[in-house]
């Protein structure tokens, strides 16, 4: 099962890099112009994100899917300008976000999915 989980990730990865290296080429080349629709690409990382979390066997793991997701959005609003917000003004949200994680990382007692597997509900 960790092989396919390893190889879904990589094969998705991969995929994106080929398209986007294509994409890029091609607009070097004036075959095509990708110049709005290369405004989303944050949403890459918010798929990658949302896979990685959903594929996770680890709070590890879920974590890592997590800030991939969290990445994702913060570089979607502010390089899309939603709500006025720049990166000027959302930078310190990385400070909070890393400092969050560091305090949910030293609570004691969190389980681990794997610990959850083996007594569900505290059982």
């Amino acid at each position: 099962m960790e092989a396919r989980k390893s190889f879904s990730a990589h094969v998705l990865i991969g995929f994106f890099l080929v398209l986007a290296g294509g994409a890029l080429l091609l607009e070097n080349f004036g075959v095509i112009d990708i110049g709005p629709v290369w405004r989303f690409w944050p949403l890459i990382l918010v798929g990658l994100g949302i896979a990685r979390i959903r594929e996770a066997t680890s709070r590890r793991e879920q974590g890592a899917g997590l800030w991939l997701l969290l990445l994702g959005l913060w570089f979607a609003v502010s390089t899309l300008n939603l709500g006025g917000l720049t990166f000027s003004d959302t930078w310190p949200a990385l400070f909070i976000a890393v400092g969050l994680s560091m305090l949910w990382k030293s609570l004691p007692g969190i389980p681990t999915l794997d610990q959850e597997k083996e007594h569900p509900h505290g059982a």
